[in-house]
C-alpha cells in the first residue's frame, strides 16, 4: 500500500492498527495518522478551555507518535481535526487519495465519547476507500 490513512485516538484498538499499517505500508508510502476531537458545538464541553485541553492532548498525541515511530523509508504525517469521527475519517480518506483506512475495532478512545466499534462500522459502511479493521 501506498499511503494508508490510520484513524488513532489512544486506543489500544488504535495501536494495533497503527502496528499493522506500519507492516503494510510500502516503502516510501506515506502513512497519514488522524486523531479526531469531538466539536466544541457537542455539549461533552463544560467550556473552552476543556476543549482547548482536549486539542491540545490529541496535537500530542499524535506528534509524540510520530516521534516514536522515527525515522523510515516510508513518510508520516499527522492530522487533527474536529467533528464526527466517522464522518473525518472518510472526508480526508477521500480527499487524500488513501489506499487504505486502518481502523482499531474496538477500545476506549482518549479523545472523546466514542465508542470505537462504532466509528469503524460507520466508516466500513460508507467510506470509499478500503477499509480495515483489526482486532
Amino acid at each position: 500500500m501506498k499511503k494508508i490513512l490510520v484513524g488513532f485516538d489512544g486506543s489500544e484498538g488504535a495501536e494495533q492498527a497503527l502496528n499493522r499499517a506500519m507492516m503494510m505500508i510500502d516503502t516510501y508510502g506515506e502513512m497519514i495518522i488522524l486523531a479526531v476531537v469531538p466539536s466544541p458545538d457537542e455539549k461533552t464541553f463544560v467550556d473552552e478551555d476543556m476543549y482547548q485541553n482536549l486539542k491540545r492532548k490529541a496535537k500530542n498525541l499524535v506528534d509524540n507518535l510520530i516521534t516514536d515511530i522515527g525515522q523510515h523509508e516510508y513518510n508520516v504525517t499527522g492530522i487533527v481535526e474536529e467533528g464526527d469521527p466517522a464522518s473525518i475519517i472518510i472526508d480526508i480518506a477521500s480527499r487524500e487519495n488513501v489506499d487504505l483506512i486502518v481502523l482499531g475495532s474496538k477500545g476506549q478512545s482518549e479523545l472523546g465519547q466514542y465508542l470505537i466499534g462504532s466509528v469503524a462500522n460507520k466508516v466500513v459502511q460508507y467510506a470509499a476507500k478500503p477499509v480495515m479493521v483489526v482486532r
